[in-house]
């Protein structure tokens, strides 16, 4: 694997696993015990808008899961022609990670 050879996107893609590993721990150890709908989304002027449950929010976390592997292997891919793509995907997956521990913060606090 090439992306594995380049420091740089070992740390990127490995700093995002990482941080998705936090999110899973943040909110399981948070909403264990919440057996109720959780709050996704609320409004200011509207007020509470989407309830799920707890599935769903581990569900959110293995979607980004997927989609920092699928980036790791297009980087992979990628990395012998277009090396600029490939930092481009791993900067985004980085993006994605921090988005959605920003976002699994934010239920739990409204939680």
């Amino acid at each position: 694997m090439a992306i594995f050879k380049d420091k740089y996107l070992r740390v990127i893609f490995a700093l995002s696993l990482i941080l998705l590993f936090f999110s899973l721990i943040l909110v399981y150890s948070q909403l264990a015990n919440t057996s109720g709908p959780l709050i996704i989304h609320f409004e200011a002027y509207s007020g509470i808008d989407f309830f799920s449950g707890r599935l769903e929010i581990f569900g959110i976390l293995i979607s980004t899961l997927a989609i920092v592997f699928i980036n790791g292997f297009l980087a992979d891919f990628l990395y012998d022609r277009e090396r600029f793509l490939s930092y481009l995907l791993g900067f985004g997956s980085l993006g994605l990670s921090i988005l959605i521990l920003i976002a699994a913060s934010v239920i739990i606090s409204i939680n």
